[in-house]
């Protein structure tokens, strides 16, 4: 955390109060000089700051600023987003991650971006990213875990995800399996994970997540505003994608730690299933070329959905598309 980013982090801790200039300046080792330049660098960036003869700097509001500095701010992990990276505009933060990663990047590196120009789904389709409307993140996790486990960190990371979007979406919030995060039946968030792996053992996991925020249903193109939609439409609270990445990356973190710690996967799967619209429904089942009708049963702690054919026969299905009927157009 650099120096402007540290001194807004302490407004932010003491928000409603006046730091002085001195105390900034003891406490970072810094000149009063330098901690008004960097003032003026917050102030610049959007973040509303009162000055006042004799008393310091208060913090007033920071708005939806949203930026390096303001998501650290409110950020209160361990170890996720410790090691942050942001860029205005990049193709793909799972992209540039993943060359992290192979770099030597450690554990909990985040990447976020304003805009993503080939930001990705599932299966190769394209993101919807545009500036300024939603929040496009990666994560990087170096679990040691098999790589047929994997698909229970999608599910996790879901979980976090949904944890979060219920303070401000309190009725019609769920997750379609495997990845798929809907409010209203549309689509407002996804999860991509990409790995590499020895055959034994994953060597990192690249946790994408998509996020629409400020999209208007105007703003969706071809023909998207039918099956997705934006937090902002379902919402009348307050929204600040800062506090948003935080409180996911919080959330995120202490759902993986409680898994890897414990080496149970039952926290964050009770809550998948509390956030379940897929258990109990009439599914169709995509898997490559062949589509087929089944009744999903339940999710499996290692991610696999367990459903039943019109013939009585049960299977577990690891990847794949599903639609549920009643909710898919």
């Amino acid at each position: 955390m650099n120096t402007k980013d540290r001194i807004l982090r302490m407004l932010a801790d003491r928000k409603g109060r006046f730091v002085s200039g001195e105390q900034i300046s003891a406490e970072l080792g810094i000149s009063r000089t330098a901690v008004w330049k960097h003032i003026m660098k917050l102030k610049d960036e959007g973040h509303i700051i009162q000055s006042i003869n004799r008393l310091g700097y208060q913090l007033i509001d920071s708005g939806d600023v949203y930026d390096r500095s303001s998501v650290l701010s409110r950020l209160n992990t361990k170890i996720l987003g410790r090691n942050l990276y942001f860029y205005e505009t990049i193709d793909s933060t799972n992209n540039e991650l993943k060359k992290m990663a192979a770099g030597g990047a450690c554990e909990g590196t985040v990447v976020v971006a304003l805009c993503q120009t080939e930001g990705r789904g599932r299966r190769g389709r394209q993101w919807q990213s545009d500036a300024g409307a939603g929040i496009y993140m990666s994560v990087l996790l170096r679990p040691e875990l098999s790589p047929v486990a994997v698909q229970s960190i999608t599910l996790l990371a879901s979980s976090a995800v949904c944890r979060v979007l219920e303070k401000y979406v309190p009725e019609g919030l769920g997750i379609k399996w495997p990845n798929d995060i809907l409010i209203n039946n549309k689509k407002v968030c996804g999860i991509l994970t990409e790995m590499t792996s020895e055959p034994d053992k994953v060597q990192a996991i690249i946790l994408g997540i998509g996020l629409n925020v400020w999209n208007r249903e105007e703003d969706f193109r071809d023909g998207l505003a039918d099956t997705a939609t934006s937090l902002c439409l379902n919402t009348e609270k307050e929204i600040l994608r800062s506090l948003l990445v935080a409180e996911i990356l919080q959330e995120l973190e202490e759902l993986y730690l409680n898994f890897i710690e414990k080496g149970s996967s039952a926290k964050f799967m009770d809550i998948w299933r509390c956030f379940s619209i897929t258990i109990g429904r009439d599914i169709i089942v995509f898997q490559g070329e062949n589509k087929w009708q089944a009744r999903a049963l339940d999710v499996l702690d290692d991610g696999r959905l367990l459903v039943e054919t019109p013939d009585g026969k049960r299977q577990t299905i690891l990847s794949g598309e599903i639609s549920i009927r009643s909710c898919d157009r």
